[in-house]
């Protein structure tokens, strides 16, 4: 009896201090090292994501932007065996406007249009007889 009043008693007292609202669960402590990621789609077609991972020793940098027709990526990276180096991309002639000096060849059709393979024909064999 006496045990189970005292777990009552508790019950009630923690309920009331998270009812008032001044019992808040321990802060986190955010530290900030240098290293994060992040998404972010503002639209239709539209989107751009990037990262930068790694230790002091080996880290990566990586950032990707898609707009439209329109798409660029740079990473960069650093190694403190290896040395360090950066690549850029932009691709920005998507638009159906776009003509190439290129032509295509011209290849002849096959000269016959069997297929490669050949059709699946069941093969059924007699069943075992018994013993």
């Amino acid at each position: 009896m006496k045990t189970s009043l005292v777990v009552l008693v508790l019950s009630a007292v923690v309920a009331a201090v998270i009812a008032d609202g001044e019992y808040a669960p321990p802060a986190y402590e955010k530290k900030y090292d240098g290293y994060f990621q992040y998404a972010n789609v503002p639209g239709k077609d539209e989107y751009e994501f990037g990262y930068n991972r790694g230790n002091p020793q080996h880290n990566r940098n990586h950032y990707e932007q898609s707009k439209d027709h329109r798409f660029r990526t740079k990473v960069k990276w650093t190694d403190t065996k290896e040395g360090y180096g950066e690549h850029y991309w932009e691709y920005n002639h998507g638009d159906a406007g776009y003509k190439s000096d290129y032509a295509a060849p011209a290849y002849a059709a096959p000269a016959y249009s069997a297929p490669g393979y050949s059709d699946n024909v069941p093969v059924y064999e007699a069943a075992p007889s018994k013993q």
